[in-house]
């Protein structure tokens, strides 16, 4: 996802049902925009997962990550279904 230069802070939201993944963005930490919905074949059980910042040109810049948190799904379940915890 390209950001604009002028955009210092940003959140990241992962949500996980089942071997379903939801990743979301916000500028304000309040209201979230999906980026991308994955299915993972493999992730049936615990997985191990991280983040990172690159630039796609030839620039450099300091991206520092603070504020891990793990909780309950927040990605809203639909025809039934029940969300479940991140792990």
């Amino acid at each position: 996802m390209e950001i604009a230069a002028n955009i210092k802070t940003i959140w990241y939201r992962l949500s996980r049902r089942e071997d379903d993944f939801c990743i979301e963005y916000s500028l304000d930490g309040e209201i979230f925009h999906q980026m991308r919905i994955c299915h993972l074949l493999l992730a049936k059980d615990t997985i191990s997962f991280g983040i990172y910042a690159c630039s796609p040109e030839k620039s450099s810049f300091t991206a520092t990550f603070t504020n891990f948190n793990f909780g309950e799904c927040v990605w809203k379940a639909h025809n039934g279904e029940q969300p479940n915890m991140i792990n």
